[in-house]
């Protein structure tokens, strides 16, 4: 007993020390002094986003258009003052195999990035970006980013006006969208040792994202001021935590230019919009009228105070405490650093060691511990959650199956996860009466002991390799802790607390719809997740159901058929919820696809079923997609090829000439390779292999169906002429695929519910 006491002190005392670091921190906010009123003027800012989305349009890296947008902002920053100079890059990016990604592919990025500068009376640098390119062919990039690059080119006419220390420099930056390569190309390139710190703007609007992770994280002492300063300036935001915990091992690593600057170790941030992104997002509904001046006003007087007051003492790169966690509420943040979560971890896990060896203590004549009841319990709550997960989803299945829809969760994707909840809970209290009939043990601190078990375990695996990553459930565990003192189910629902913050965060972030779709996808690895999550959820619930069992009887008794009815009228109500909305439409795409000297097809088609008047307008018949020919018009290609095979032993060398005949040079050429054997490719004139990272060989990758097979692309500008050297022991099949801008398409869709994606495409296969 006296042991007891102990350990409920000791746990008082570090939930003590938590509120009392949350009070020290929040009492002693760092405030900065008025300072004269910008004149920064969101008008001025709005007349470059409307030249940028408006007049040029598409801005997609490497296109002529993204040239035009690169020369117009030179222009602006030199009539400024500023002394600009363009960095033209043509780097070789290699996406290897993944399992979203099956093939091996290989793409040549042509881009340039504008680098300007305003000299101040020291060297120390604050570097400022944007990126000006646009996400397709068909995005005009209102949004994503010509408001950022608006508020930029602003904030330098402001900046060139005002008495300044600091030295400003200007990124523009290019091929963004391609995976943040026009960044990624200055950071390997650039002295960055007299940088300060780095900000970025990526699409304009409030809420406000300031964005603090990438693979690595913002140091702890400029998210302070950052964050001080949006208080003081009155704009709501949002401090991103998703990525600190999930993105930060991506290949990508961050949602925009800043992470670059992070990668490097230069203090870095990114301003952006927060919550899910709108359904204009990378589509080309991203146009002029998605822009609000108020918003631009906003942000940009807030990133003139960035700019002029956060002052930190280090220049150039340096380390800092990465592993640590930022907690916000409402304007307040708690940045919990390393040294802190290693201190909570570390006392959580010796209480929970103390307490499992004073419950094996106490009951070690009892034969309390029979392995066999033990793995009975937890193979039944293993079961349970299995079921209660793959249940919980038998709306979206019904109804995916009943509208032959995939993406029922697209307009409303919280709706389908509060249905989720829903219905598991239903379920949960309907096998409630059931569970109670199994001959399982009935005390309850043996389910308690399993559970600790259980988290103790995962706490442990994850500390040993990210300590940050096994907050969540230390957290969880040190409730479990408590649970052995106060079986309440206030401590059950609080426990997982942090993992519910993820998820919401998650569902808040760009990552949501690709985290559904894999959810969708794979549906057998999720549920084996989310079936061991619940695991101690429900450990957790048996230890106090049994501690408090009449009472739980009644309630369950009381409540089984309003569940069984909530359940069922939950299922029925998700058929009500629109798949796309006027904000989230479907997309289809409207493609003109040639092949050969044949005649062409304008092929309409989406990864759902076409809307029905849509179908009846062009006279076709159900389903995702449908044909409409293209009469006496000649292809947008020609492809003439010619090859010379010289054989050695058992290999086969290949020297492949393709020519390539257009009036309008295509954006994209992309040559897909697959043989039946092991293949190795060269090639100077298509993919310059000097370019090509040193570990990376042009090598077939073997699929799933036993062939090899990688693709090879490039974005302008083109050769007309491509020599490819294969070396292979079989037969070698190239297809050759260019895609260009389609200006005036044949068919024009109009639908209230439809967003549609004009391209032209030409496609054709030879084998050698």
């Amino acid at each position: 007993m006296k042991f007891f006491k102990t350990s409920v002190i000791i746990l008082v005392a570090i939930l003590c020390l938590m509120v009392i670091s949350w009070q020290v921190y929040t009492n002693t906010r760092i405030s900065y002094p008025n300072g004269v009123t910008s004149s920064f003027s969101a008008a001025k800012a709005y007349e470059h986003v409307t030249y940028l989305a408006q007049k040029i349009g598409p801005r997609p890296a490497g296109s002529k258009s993204e040239l035009k947008a690169a020369q117009y902002i030179s222009y602006v920053l030199n009539q400024n003052g500023w002394k600009v100079h363009e960095q033209p890059f043509s780097k070789a990016v290699a996406r290897e195999t993944s399992v979203i990604q099956r093939e091996q592919q290989v793409e040549l990025i042509n881009s340039q990035n504008i680098i300007a500068e305003l000299p101040g009376n020291r060297p120390d640098t604050i570097v400022v970006g944007a990126h000006y390119d646009s996400a397709s062919l068909n995005a005009p990039g209102a949004v994503d980013n010509a408001s950022g690059v608006g508020v930029l080119l602003e904030l330098a006419r402001v900046l060139s006006q005002e008495p300044h220390e600091d030295t400003y420099q200007f990124i523009f930056f290019g091929a963004e969208e391609y995976g943040l390569v026009g960044s990624q190309f200055y950071t390997t390139q650039a002295d960055l040792s007299a940088v300060r710190w780095m900000l970025n703007v990526d699409m304009v609007g409030t809420p406000l994202e300031i964005d603090v992770a990438g693979k690595k994280s913002t140091p702890p002492e400029l998210i302070k001021q950052v964050v001080a300063l949006a208080g003081e300036s009155h704009i709501s935001f949002h401090l991103s935590r998703d990525s600190i915990l999930m993105a930060r091992e991506s290949t990508q690593g961050g949602a925009s230019d800043f992470s670059s600057f992070l990668d490097k170790r230069i203090p870095a941030l990114g301003l952006g919009i927060s919550g899910r992104p709108a359904g204009y997002f990378h589509r080309p509904e991203d146009r002029l009228d998605r822009v609000s001046m108020e918003e631009m006003k906003k942000v940009g007087d807030y990133a003139h105070r960035l700019l002029t007051n956060v002052k930190l003492e280090k220049l150039g790169p340096h380390v800092w405490d990465e592993l640590y966690l930022p907690f916000q509420i409402g304007k307040n943040v708690f940045i919990l650093p390393n040294y802190g979560i290693l201190i909570f971890t570390f006392f959580t896990f010796i209480v929970t060691v103390f307490l499992l060896i004073q419950f094996l203590r106490k009951n070690s004549n009892k034969h309390i511990l029979d392995w066999k009841g033990i793995l009975g319990i937890l193979g039944v709550t293993i079961v349970l959650s299995l079921i209660v997960v793959g249940l919980s989803g038998i709306g979206e299945i019904l109804w995916s199956w009943i509208k032959q829809v995939k993406l029922l969760y697209y307009a409303y994707p919280t709706l389908f996860v509060l249905a989720r909840i829903g219905i598991a809970l239903g379920i949960l209290i309907i096998l409630a009466s059931w569970i109670d009939k199994l001959p399982l043990a009935r005390d309850p601190h043996l389910y308690w002991f399993i559970g600790v078990i259980f988290l103790l375990g995962v706490s442990l695996l994850l500390a040993l390799s990210r300590i940050d990553l096994a907050f969540p459930f230390v957290f969880w565990l040190l409730c479990f802790d408590l649970q052995i003192f106060l079986p309440n189910i206030i401590l059950v629902v609080l426990g997982p607390y942090f993992i519910y913050c993820l998820h919401f965060e998650l569902l808040n972030s760009q990552q949501w719809v690709s985290f559904y779709e894999a959810i969708h996808k794979y549906p057998l690895i999720f549920l084996g997740i989310y079936g061991l999550l619940l695991v101690p959820f429900f450990l957790a619930c048996l230890h106090v159901v049994i501690t408090k069992k009449e009472l739980v009887k009644k309630i369950v008794y009381h409540t089984q058929k309003p569940a069984l009815a909530v359940t069922c009228l939950v299922v029925l109500f998700l058929g009500l919820i629109p798949t796309y909305t006027k904000d989230y439409q479907q997309a289809v795409t409207v493609r003109e696809e040639w092949s050969g000297s044949s005649e062409g097809l304008v092929h309409i088609f989406s990864s759902e079923r076409l809307p029905n008047q849509l179908v009846k307008d062009l006279s076709g018949q159900e389903g995702k997609s449908l044909y409409v020919p293209i009469l006496n018009v000649s292809p947008p290609l020609i492809v003439n090829t010619s090859v010379v095979e010289k054989n050695k032993n058992s290999e086969r060398t290949l020297e492949i000439s393709i020519k390539l005949n257009y009036s309008s040079e295509p954006y994209l050429v992309r040559l897909h390779l697959e043989g039946p054997k092991p293949f190795e490719v060269q090639t100077d004139e298509f993919l310059p292999m000097s370019k090509i990272p040193k570990k990376f060989q042009l090598k077939g990758v073997q699929q799933s169906s036993g062939n090899y097979s990688i693709i090879l692309q490039r974005t302008p500008p083109q050769r007309n002429t491509i020599h490819l050297s294969i070396e292979t022991q079989s037969e070698i099949t190239c297809s050759i695929e260019a895609m260009f801008p389609d200006t005036s398409p044949r068919i024009q869709i109009q639908h209230a519910l439809v967003s549609p994606d004009y391209q032209i495409q030409f496609k054709e296969s030879y084998d050698f």
